[in-house]
């Protein structure tokens, strides 16, 4: 059992260390201590996963006198136009992190590996690279294109940093480099790490298995994506069960607990302007789940002129961007639905469904037709993972297989659209890296 002072002394993790290496001067980590306290600084490693993908996607909206009060950035964003966008942001942020993993690995290389310290050596490096595929990952997702095979090599990608030094010229990679290196880095990690971590805001073994069942879903792999969920689920697949008022306490604020039990992997969305003070959820997502659907309690909060959203797995208002146990059952159920396996794709969503509705009144799916059990698991894919991160790319890779989901803001009374596929959904870098790196801006 993990003590509570125990998560709070890695969420305190020594800030002294990051200051390493911007003057020489100052604190250098050199043992195996040190670098494990670089990488269990949650507020940095953890608390960042980008968020301006979910700022740009279609399940909330913003009233016209909340959209007045917004900098002249976020109403920009908020309507898909370049904002010319400046530090500090989901970039700087995501790239601090890949700074620490690339810091980590190099000093590590200069600590002899032996007997003694192997377990704690091995398991540093598959975090070093955890951190830094998830982060990778999660900037493709937002600012790259959605994988195509006949397009990956020439679509522009993420800069692949993979030196600690600030001297060396960056470089935009394709996207079929950016994804080989996440997966590359990921499935080094595996036989690294351990099969469970001593706290959840550290990598495992099964949060191996989670991203990378998350990458190639979204690469549309998802034979691949099949295969890691379903060794995430051979470990790890305990589900909260909505009924229980010990795991969910469907009328509180916050009815999730921090850490609960679905969690394999922790971390959080960037904040963002997606508060309850400025944001409502979309009224028809809401008036999509059934009356005794459980998460329509736990979800939401709703008054006389607002829907908003209580349902995040961070026990708080901060949006939870982790692995966990529900997002890989989903996984899997739409990859064996793909493969036309279609009883074994209603029996994962049955499972995971018959923990979210009152005791007594799930009818489980028992549909035969293809089509009809993919929009089935696809539609209570939105509705079980709201603000976790994930439904950005989930438009981008479903608009390539034909889903046809046009998004709308109105304002002011007039309509802005985002059609399928065009070159918007590659999200504008920041205006400053563009202009101090000269790599190349995502094309309008």
């Amino acid at each position: 059992m993990i003590t509570l002072g125990f998560a709070t002394l890695i969420f305190g993790a020594c800030d002294k260390y990051l200051e390493v290496q911007s003057n020489n001067k100052l604190v250098v980590p050199k043992e195996l201590d040190d670098l494990q306290k670089l990488l269990d600084n949650v507020r940095v490693m953890n608390n960042n996963f980008c968020s301006r993908g979910e700022k740009a996607c279609d399940d909330y909206f913003i009233p016209e006198s909340n959209y007045k009060a917004l900098n002249d950035v976020e109403k920009l964003d908020y309507i898909w136009e370049d904002s010319q966008y400046n530090f500090s942001n989901d970039w700087s942020s995501m790239y601090n992190v890949v700074y620490i993993a690339n810091l980590v690995l190099e000093r590590l290389d200069k600590i002899d590996r032996n007997e003694q310290n192997a377990v704690k050596w091995d398991g540093i490096k598959g975090a070093a690279l955890f951190f830094r595929a998830n982060s990778y990952l999660s900037l493709l997702w937002t600012y790259g294109k959605a994988y195509q095979r006949n397009t990956a090599e020439t679509d522009l990608g993420i800069v692949l940093r993979e030196t600690s030094d600030f001297n060396v010229k960056s470089v935009r990679a394709s996207v079929e480099d950016s994804y080989r290196k996440v997966i590359t880095d990921l499935e080094t990690s595996i036989s690294l790490l351990p099969l469970e971590p001593d706290h959840v805001v550290q990598p495992s073994k099964p949060a191996v298995y989670g991203v990378l069942a998350r990458a190639y879903l979204s690469m549309r792999q998802y034979d691949l994506a099949l295969k890691y969920a379903d060794l995430y689920l051979q470990r790890r697949n305990e589900l909260l069960d909505y009924n229980n008022s010990n795991e969910v306490k469907l009328t509180a604020s916050f009815p999730f607990s921090l850490f609960n039990k679905e969690t394999t992997f922790y971390m959080e969305l960037k904040a963002t302007i997606l508060s309850n003070a400025y944001s409502n959820i979309d009224s028809v997502l809401y008036r999509s789940y059934e009356p005794n659907d459980l998460r329509k309690q736990a979800y939401f909060k709703v008054t006389a002129n607002t829907i908003n959203f209580k349902g995040q797995y961070s026990g708080s208002a901060l949006l939870f961007g982790g692995v966990a146990t529900d997002e890989i059952y989903l996984i899997r159920a739409e990859c064996l639905a793909r493969a036309g396996k279609l009883v074994e794709a209603q029996a994962d969503l049955n499972k995971l469904l018959a923990t979210r509705y009152k005791t007594g009144t799930y009818k489980p799916y028992l549909l035969t037709e293809a089509e009809k059990v993919l929009k089935v698991i696809l539609s209570e894919r939105r509705k079980e993972l709201i603000y976790r991160g994930l439904r950005w790319m989930d438009i981008k890779r479903l608009n390539l297989e034909g889903q046809e989901i046009i998004l709308k803001r109105v304002v002011d009374g007039k309509e802005y659209r985002l059609v399928p596929n065009e070159n918007r959904y590659a999200l504008p870098l920041p205006a400053d890296i563009v202009r101090i790196a000269g790599i190349p801006q995502n094309p309008r």
